[in-house]
């Protein structure tokens, strides 16, 4: 029986059997992802190696949007929900959520950029913040190559954040985002955040 090359050895010819292509398939995209996000990360620190997109573009012969877009390949983006009704001071006197000064006022970035409790396995991953109230995508923020800033547990982050984003910068930067500013995303109950793959 013929065999077909893959990454790791050979498999069988998958066309013998439904269930050969399915599994080769399945096999085949599981490596694609595996070198998506393999690549993106190497292409993440040589920016921060390089100082920026330009010089990695620079360095290696490539437009800027070519290397933006192959950094952000393996990315994800948070989205958070917020409701009217939800309170907009915690009991550590923190503000957050909609504060109503503006979406590019300093209380609202400091209500948008604290604090969240991300997972390690996020940190290179972690795109931008999206912000949806009351059904609404409202804004969204770019994360910097910045510091990120922990609470005094070391557990939750405050994120180094961009003003927000217009329509055409988000069109622009991330066009495999399944929404734009304006559209209708519903909060589904008890589920405060989510994280989406680009």
């Amino acid at each position: 029986m013929p065999k077909i090359p893959m990454f790791g050895g050979f498999v069988d010819n998958p066309l013998e059997t439904v269930d050969g292509l399915v599994h080769a398939l399945n096999r085949n995209e599981q490596q694609q992802e595996e070198l998506r996000n393999v690549h993106a990360e190497f292409t993440r620190q040589l920016v921060r190696v390089a100082g920026g997109v330009q010089q990695a573009a620079s360095i290696l012969g490539r437009d800027p949007k070519t290397i933006r877009a192959q950094e952000r390949a393996a990315g994800v983006v948070m989205v958070v929900y917020r409701g009217r009704h939800t309170a907009k001071i915690d009991g550590d006197g923190r503000v957050y959520g909609e504060t109503g000064h503006g979406e590019h006022s300093d209380s609202q970035l400091e209500a948008d950029r604290k604090w969240f409790k991300i997972s390690p396995a996020r940190y290179g991953m972690l795109l931008a913040v999206v912000y949806v109230s009351d059904g609404i995508v409202v804004r969204v923020r770019e994360i910097l190559d910045g510091r990120w800033e922990w609470d005094e547990t070391g557990e939750k982050a405050a994120l180094p954040l961009s003003a927000p984003l217009t329509a055409a910068e988000l069109a622009e930067r991330f066009p495999n985002l399944p929404f734009a500013l304006g559209d209708t995303r519903p909060m589904v109950r008890g589920k405060l955040r989510e994280y989406i793959s680009l």
